[in-house]
């Protein structure tokens, strides 16, 4: 019978494994409760029964189940800047100022630009007083703007 300051094997609560802990008290002889060498956590003693093990296997596998749902439900962002950019081209009204891209230009929302090494691109959206979405053929970009 293992006794008060003692190391005895039980399922940690805290890091989720079985591994060695001290006995810190015992209630009409049975361990009660335990202090895990490993995280430093005092907890109720888990002891290793197959029935303890099958419960922690079964949390464990609902666990990963549910982990696999939440990857398997999660939505794929698709990337539809091409077709985007592809409608606001073909859409887009001849009279329409183009402008050279430049970090020191202020711009606004609507406004065409066309950077050296994007391309064409149509301001989307001002995100702040120095920066902008532009939709790009490809992609939308973070760009830097009104920058002295």
């Amino acid at each position: 019978m293992p006794q008060i300051g003692e190391y005895i094997d039980a399922y940690c609560s805290k890091c989720k494994l079985v591994l060695s802990h001290v006995i810190l008290f015992k209630i009409d002889g049975a361990v009660s409760k335990v202090k895990c060498n490993t995280c430093k956590a005092e907890h109720k003693y888990y002891p290793l029964q197959p029935a303890a093990k099958k419960a922690v296997g079964r949390k464990t596998v609902a666990r990963k189940e549910k982990t696999e749902k939440k990857t398997s439900t999660t939505k794929v962002k698709i990337n539809d800047a091409p077709l985007k950019w592809d409608t606001k081209n073909r859409n887009m009204d001849a009279s329409v100022t183009i402008k050279d891209y430049s970090i020191h230009n202020q711009y606004s929302t609507e406004d065409v630009i066309n950077h050296s090494v994007f391309g064409l691109g149509f301001v989307e959206r001002i995100v702040s007083d120095k920066s902008m979405d532009v939709l790009f053929h490809d992609s939308v970009k973070l760009m830097a703007m009104n920058i002295a």
